[in-house]
């Protein structure tokens, strides 16, 4: 697939890990600048994004998280589209399926922190599909969490401001002995 570059119009380049693209052409305004596969995709008007729905489109065989940036038939499993886990993370909405979570969901704990809320049944998905979240070296462990048990920079998540596409909030788990894990 070919995203052209906003100024230029020539056609961008993605990065080695496959969550950016960038401009190559060198006497461009935007050379060397990196931008969110989502975001590029938007501009483009290339974007398809999938609905919040169960059961999950399927591309290859595997099922499509709701956050995983689509178009034309491609999707970029790593790039993830920042504006809809805001979505998800301002809403209590699963990043698996979109759909509105119940007032307990599963969060991902991993090396780099927590992921976006999830159903149970999207947390076995992204459990069984995603090679992220099933690595050794990532050993995510899925913990079932209220709302209120989450916290961004020392403040309930519920009394911090909105997530935005450049600024999602980094999740931390309330310290409870009750808290529930798999």
């Amino acid at each position: 697939m070919r995203v052209p570059c906003p100024e230029c119009k020539n056609p961008l380049d993605l990065n080695e890990t496959g969550t950016r693209f960038y401009c190559t052409t060198d006497w461009c305004a935007a050379f060397g600048m990196e931008t969110p596969v989502w975001r590029a995709l938007e501009t483009a008007d290339l974007a398809a994004p999938t609905p919040a729905s169960l059961p999950r489109p399927v591309h290859h065989g595997l099922p499509v998280p709701w956050v995983a940036p689509c178009a034309a038939g491609k999707v970029w499993w790593r790039a993830l589209d920042a504006r809809r886990l805001a979505d998800a993370q301002n809403n209590w909405l699963c990043q698996g399926c979109g759909l509105a979570l119940p007032e307990e969901a599963w969060v991902m704990a991993t090396p780099e922190g927590l992921q976006a809320a999830l159903h149970e049944t999207c947390v076995d998905m992204a459990q069984a599909f995603c090679p992220h979240l099933s690595s050794d070296t990532t050993r995510a462990t899925p913990h079932l969490i209220t709302r209120d048990q989450l916290f961004t920079d020392g403040r309930p998540v519920t009394h911090a401001p909105p997530s935005e596409p450049h600024f999602l909030h980094q999740w931390e788990l309330e310290m409870d002995p009750i808290r529930r894990t798999r």
